[in-house]
């Protein structure tokens, strides 16, 4: 792939600059009117189109090699027992094709790359492990509705960078924290924009990248198909099912594929075995830090009660906020999740930012360690100076969080925003906890 001519669509130039294209709004939305841009991040298109995109990959490669029963590896990051959680060795050899040089040099082995902003890879290997094992924990196995996991949906007309509706879920919470988190920390900070991995414009130049992604593409199996509470179901809207893309295939040939036909991995011939230490993660019992309501604390240190959106206007909040929310006066009705919604929040994208979430603890701050039931998940925000700001929802399930600090039956809790990765100004609109259908 490097060998081929940058012209060639097989080339890795070519295929990382598909990637840069769909991911950066280089493609118009086709049969709608105005000249609105395709961005397949932030919404359930993510999994999908990513999958058809590791898929063609994977067959160029093959093909390229002669091999067409060749597969892509995939980086089992999640994985905290057996040492997946540092980059492959094989990535790391100097003047090889898989090697790139636009790496964070902190996380390079022996070091335990970290799944939350706020978790530095210089911390002990205790500490990393079990704040990457709550991560998961979190991300997957709480996250157990589509809307959730998966991210919220994208309608044709729907313009993401202009998006200001309020009930607009973007991201899930495998983008949104663990696959940018992945992200951050491999791109490089002395680079413009954390370059190679590190944005979406450069990303897929890093062979790297592909390896994280199937990591991914396998943790949507494993979300679907191994979880405590049964198989859990992908979106069956028609907007998602019969949404198109447009790929080459190993014959440099253009050919237009649908989400729909790629739902079923086994019928593209991909296969993942059992991870050895998923157990792990998917079975963590994350301790509470906390043992009872925070609510009186926080009145008396003069914390606001924030309600939903319209009612408390822009809301900056600096390095950290803390805010006492109301939960649901009725009684919580069977087959529904708790929800937490962040309502609009708004960030400028010229530099990485995470937004960290914490329920019980007023005043966290960046220091607050993850690994606890009052951590509720990370919101990451790569960098793009292209698109002026973001303006989206972050929802998070936190009746899990509540029944293992022992307040189901408060009638407010606290909810704590950290912003960690920069000095970028994020604002919000309002915080909602209500149910929602599984």
């Amino acid at each position: 792939m490097r060998a081929l001519p940058d012209t060639d669509p097989r080339s890795l130039t070519v295929q990382a600059n598909i990637h840069c294209s769909f991911c950066n709004g280089g493609y118009l939305q086709a049969g709608v009117n105005g000249n609105i841009p395709l961005q397949v991040h932030f919404s359930w298109l993510f999994l999908p189109w990513h999958r058809w995109y590791l898929y063609f990959h994977e067959r160029i490669l093959g093909s390229l090699i002669g091999d067409p029963g060749f597969s892509l590896l995939y980086w089992n990051w999640d994985d905290q027992v057996y040492g997946g959680n540092e980059i492959p060795e094989l990535f790391t050899r100097v003047n090889t094709s898989l090697y790139d040089a636009k790496r964070r040099a902190e996380v390079q082995p022996p070091t335990i790359v970290p799944l939350a902003a706020t978790t530095l890879p210089n911390m002990s290997a205790s500490i990393v492990t079990n704040q990457n094992l709550n991560n998961m924990y979190q991300s997957v196995v709480t996250a157990s509705t589509a809307s959730l996991f998966m991210g919220g949906a994208l309608r044709a007309g729907v313009d993401l960078s202009n998006v200001t509706v309020l009930n607009n879920t973007l991201g899930g919470s495998l983008e949104n924290g663990l696959h940018t988190a992945i992200h951050y920390y491999v791109g490089d900070p002395t680079t413009q924009l954390l370059q190679n991995m590190g944005n979406f414009g450069t990303a897929a130049r890093d062979p790297l990248f592909y390896s994280h992604h199937s990591n991914v593409d396998r943790l949507w199996e494993v979300w679907r198909l191994n979880m405590p509470d049964g198989e859990r179901a992908d979106h069956t809207d028609p907007d998602f099912l019969n949404a198109e893309f447009v790929f080459y295939d190993e014959n440099a040939n253009m050919v237009r594929v649908k989400v729909s036909d790629v739902l079923d991995n086994q019928k593209l011939g991909v296969y993942y075995k059992k991870g050895r230490s998923d157990h792990v993660w998917i079975n963590y019992s994350p301790p509470a830090s906390t043992n009872e309501s925070a609510v009186p604390v926080a009145l008396s240190g003069g914390v606001p009660l924030v309600g939903e959106s319209p009612l408390n206007g822009t809301i900056s909040i600096g390095t950290n906020f803390s805010a006492i929310v109301k939960r649901p006066s009725e009684e919580k009705p069977s087959k529904t999740l708790e929800v937490l919604t962040i309502q609009g929040v708004q960030v400028a994208r010229d530099q990485f930012v995470a937004l960290v979430a914490f329920v019980n603890i007023p005043w966290a701050t960046e220091n607050t360690t993850t690994d606890s039931a009052e951590y509720l998940g990370t919101f990451n925000i790569v960098p793009d100076p292209a698109k002026s700001s973001l303006n989206t929802n972050v929802k998070y399930e936190i009746g899990d969080n509540l029944k293992r600090i022992g307040l189901e039956k408060e009638a407010e809790v606290v909810i704590s925003l950290v912003v960690t990765g920069s000095n970028a100004t994020v604002t919000i609109q309002g915080l909602k906890i209500d149910y929602e259908d599984q």
